[in-house]
């Protein structure tokens, strides 16, 4: 189910009647720790929204999956490591990070083409994890490097790792396990 933060901290006493109906697992769209970057969103929201949204799902046995977005026009590498130690702090059971990407029919794609943004124009790479423009004050390579950045940050602790794979949690269990299998089995195929 994607959510948004405020919605489960308004919301919070359905959560528990949801768990038990059989919710496992929730996307919130989290975006940024930067009041103003949700505010150029539309958001309607503020950070504090997503700190008690995590921790009401951990309260309720909710599996939390944290949506992060980079690359905002005005984002620096500062910026960006806030959201990093952000979304750390925060501690949802899964964190995704994704660069801000002008799809065709938004707001964002026609203010980046009327100001020459755009400087990939192949289709393939409009999935949010290729950067397909820059900021005003890093390359579209280094938003590129920074969402490698935002990952090793957050998946490389390795008592998030470990406890992730001996979580009680059966599916963060089984998410862990997999993604340290797929890194294992990655390091393996390098050496050949």
């Amino acid at each position: 189910m994607q959510v948004r933060c405020d919605d489960v901290v308004n919301h919070a006493d359905v959560l528990p009647k949801m768990r038990k109906s059989g919710l496992r697992w929730v996307l919130l769209g989290v975006e940024s720790n930067s009041a103003s970057t949700l505010n150029s969103f539309k958001k309607d929201t503020k950070p504090q929204d997503a700190k008690n949204a995590v921790k009401l799902l951990k309260k309720s046995d909710i599996f939390s999956q944290g949506m992060f977005i980079i690359g905002q026009r005005n984002d620096t590498k500062q910026s960006i490591a806030n959201l990093r130690e952000f979304a750390n702090d925060l501690d949802p059971d899964l964190a995704i990070f994704g660069i801000l990407t002008p799809f065709p029919g938004t707001a964002i794609y026609e203010t980046a083409k009327q100001n020459g943004w755009i400087q990939d124009w192949n289709w393939a790479n409009y999935d949010m994890v290729h950067a397909i423009m820059p900021t005003e004050s890093l390359t579209a390579k280094e938003v590129q490097e920074e969402l490698y950045l935002c990952y090793r940050s957050f998946f490389g602790s390795w008592s998030r790792r470990v406890g992730g794979i001996f979580s009680s949690k059966a599916l963060k269990r089984r998410l862990y396990r997999y993604m340290a299998s797929q890194g294992i089995v990655n390091q393996v195929k390098s050496l050949f």
